[in-house]
């Protein structure tokens, strides 16, 4: 699926495709590259209602038949409702209020465009969805390899309350079509900056928590009358929506580590290699640290860890418990808190997932890292030739990079400095350059030749 927005925050106009194996973000800060992130984050996690004139017609079509033909034609408008719906949940997805909504984004636009693939995978993957309701289940599924959406209800007493059915089974609709357009076609997780603290200050910053004491606060300054269940059922808008997901994550850790994911040996490995020890759930859900460098039975609390343990847990906890095939990981500024040999170590480690169908999005302003991804691309070119060469330098033929399979988007703003537009950086076989970065070192090392040779001749 290819994403187009238009006037986001700095960003003028800006193009992703979602179905690229490796895409690097890359540029200088307060350009919109997290903006751009927690969007699209956003576009594969949202599973809210959508308003759309096509599913309103598909619920008077099911109160009817109990059978509907899946088209191209009908896919596309439901995403092109989904997009429109978009811009109402900005204030969510940003965590901002709805004035600031309306400065921020007045003249934002989205459109979500469907590629053969992306529509070859919606028919071919099974997806069912079904709510319960008074001893029924009201239910839509569709089977694998199939263009076909059946409606049926189970349960006791299926022939009373239809008035009722249908107002479950237009829920059903919704969450049906967003399941099979995009939680379908791969789940999506990111990790924020603020991924170095949500393990250790998950109690303080627990999310029901928060919400409640604000939106408490927010009525007793205004009213002497306090609705208990209006500010329970109200929304928060103190974090944006990836923020919010990952607190949610960090407190459901007791259930999260019951599940294996497939790349639990890749987590293994950044643990032997980078972290020298392991990152563990206890029964409770608090995160722990055993090194490899201590007696095995001292198990630290993740407070009390260094900067790296902290920061890197909660991707080792992605990938031995959450990360699916298929999925897509945003990571904002992976170089965060990392010495330069950790930074290459995990370039590597992202692209060894983005060849096992994990799909990568990365933000970075790592030298470090932009250089190992060169080296990737140029060992892919090399290697046919002379593999030798390649194995000496430490690279495996898993992790190594084709060009095609990586997008870099450079965010930088012109002359004009108002607004910028996202551009693909061309890639060849020696790999791409990143202008603002190889500018700042050129001059550094400019600065630092003048200075030596000076020294020299004194």
């Amino acid at each position: 699926m290819r994403v187009e927005i238009s006037n986001l925050g700095a960003i003028r106009k800006a193009v992703v495709d979602l179905d690229k194996p490796f895409t690097l973000f890359c540029g200088p800060n307060s350009t919109g590259k997290t903006y751009l992130s927690y969007l699209i984050y956003a576009i594969l996690e949202s599973a809210d209602y959508v308003v759309s004139k096509k599913l309103d017609d598909l619920l008077h079509f099911f109160s009817a038949n109990k059978e509907f033909v899946l088209t191209r034609e009908f896919v596309e408008n439901y995403i092109a409702d989904f997009s429109a719906n978009i811009k109402g949940k900005l204030g969510s997805i940003f965590g901002i209020g709805d004035s600031t909504v309306d400065k921020l984004f007045s003249q934002f636009s989205i459109s979500l465009i469907l590629s053969d693939e992306d529509y070859c995978k919606i028919i071919n993957k099974p997806c069912r969805f079904g709510l319960k309701n008074n001893g029924k289940e009201i239910v839509l599924a569709k089977e694998e390899f199939s263009d076909k959406i059946v409606y049926y209800v189970s349960g006791e007493d299926v022939s009373v309350a239809e008035r009722e059915n249908l107002t479950v089974l237009q829920i059903v609709i919704n969450h049906f079509f967003s399941r099979l357009c995009f939680q379908n076609m791969g789940g999506v997780r990111m990790l924020t900056v603020e991924r170095n603290s949500i393990y250790t200050f998950k109690t303080e910053l627990s999310l029901s928590r928060n919400e409640l004491v604000d939106r408490i606060q927010q009525q007793s300054a205004t009213a002497s009358g306090l609705d208990i269940l209006e500010v329970i059922n109200g929304s928060s808008r103190r974090y944006p929506l990836a923020v919010r997901d990952s607190l949610k994550i960090a407190n459901d850790l007791e259930n999260i580590k019951k599940n294996i994911s497939p790349y639990y040996g890749i987590a293994e490995q950044i643990e032997k290699g980078i972290l020298q020890g392991s990152v563990q759930i206890t029964d409770n859900g608090d995160v722990e640290f055993v090194s490899d460098k201590m007696e095995k039975n001292k198990h630290l609390p993740i407070h009390l860890t260094s900067s790296i343990v902290k920061t890197m847990s909660s991707l080792v906890i992605y990938l031995k418990h959450i990360a699916r095939k298929g999925d897509l990981l945003i990571v904002d500024e992976p170089e965060m808190n990392f010495h330069p040999d950790v930074q290459v170590l995990l370039t590597r480690i992202f692209a060894l997932l983005s060849k096992q169908n994990l799909r990568i999005i990365i933000s970075t302003h790592s030298d470090y890292i932009i250089r190992e991804i060169n080296n990737l691309i140029m060992a892919e070119n090399i290697y046919s030739k002379n593999p030798q060469l390649v194995t000496d330098l430490g690279y495996d033929s898993s992790m190594l990079l084709n060009k095609n399979d990586i997008a870099i988007k450079y965010f930088n703003f012109g002359k004009r400095k108002k607004n910028l537009d996202v551009v693909d950086v061309e890639i060849d076989n020696n790999g791409f350059a990143v202008e603002s970065i190889d500018n700042t070192i050129n001059e550094q090392n400019r600065i630092t030749e003048t200075l030596f040779y000076s020294l020299e001749e004194d």
